[in-house]
């Protein structure tokens, strides 16, 4: 099933419109965190809407934690000069971070000048599990969804003035740099595809091309990993890595007024706007 969260509650997507589902009063995320997904494939529907009339939302409004696995593709390695990992890297980062399809994201008033577009895969954990095999990985996923993981390359990297260290999960972790939606792929269906094409788009100009085929490391891979050093619980969402074709390979970053959009065949589009910083409009304001 290909699931959203919608204004007007949880909706079953179909090729021509979105079927809103008899939930009254409950979201996607209660049905994921509460590992009763299932069970919305048995919901009746109601009426169908386009999804021009829907405001959508993130499939998980408020993880618990987000795990963000770094150069998970070797072309991507390789623009940024590292060497593919022998094991996969990941950092954690706030679910404060995470925001809605469509919606406005304010560059870091700290940190303006190199952030950075990454389009990925996301999973969200549909099931709470520590030291989990890899063997039976799907069985703790409640599906995929389209995510992009801005980046600001200057707080990664410890290049920032304004900070006395290199911070990866703050460079990820800024309010509104997880963009996540707009649909979530239920397990059963996602892990018959493993080679869903991505593409990331700045004003319209393709930035990202590639497919989940050239994961480096596999969801199962990831999760297993991951699991042995920390509990996954139901809720929670790991993003699987981004292909070539960032800024901080050739100096592109993003600029108030960009519009950035991430696709994954099977998904969806998520779209983002860039806009400038919330101090400095304040005091335009002011």
């Amino acid at each position: 099933m290909l699931l959203a969260q919608t204004g007007d509650g949880i909706a079953r997507v179909g090729p021509h419109g979105l079927h809103l589902l008899d939930a009254p009063g409950r979201s996607l995320e209660d049905f994921v965190v509460e590992g009763r997904l299932a069970e919305v494939a048995g919901l009746r529907l109601g009426k169908e809407i386009s999804p021009e009339q829907a405001t959508f939302a993130p499939p998980v409004r408020r993880p618990g934690k987000i795990v963000v696995i770094g150069l998970n593709y070797r072309d991507h390695a390789a623009e940024t000069g590292s060497p593919p990992p022998a094991l996969p890297r990941f950092h954690l980062i706030p679910g404060s971070a995470v925001t809605a399809p469509g919606a406005v994201v304010h560059l870091p008033e700290s940190a303006p000048e190199r952030v950075d577009h990454e389009g990925e895969l996301a999973i969200v954990i549909g099931r709470t599990g520590r030291d989990i095999p890899e063997a039976d990985a799907w069985d703790f996923v409640a599906g995929g969804t389209v995510a992009n993981d801005l980046s600001a390359r200057d707080v990664q990297l410890g290049e920032n003035p304004a900070l006395a260290m290199a911070s990866p999960a703050l460079a990820k972790g800024f309010d509104g740099f997880k963009p996540l939606g707009p649909a979530l792929l239920t397990a059963d269906e996602l892990r018959l595809h493993d080679t869903l094409d991505l593409t990331t788009e700045v004003n319209g100009v393709v930035r990202q091309r590639s497919s989940t085929a050239e994961l480096i490391f596999s969801v199962p891979q990831l999760l297993a990993y991951v699991s042995s050093f920390l509990t996954l619980e139901a809720g929670d969402v790991l993003l699987t890595g981004t292909p070539a074709g960032t800024g901080i390979a050739d100096g592109r970053y993003l600029a108030a007024g960009d519009v950035v959009s991430v696709t994954l065949a099977r998904i969806g589009t998520l779209t983002s706007t860039i806009a400038p910083p919330h101090a400095g409009m304040r005091r335009e304001e002011a």
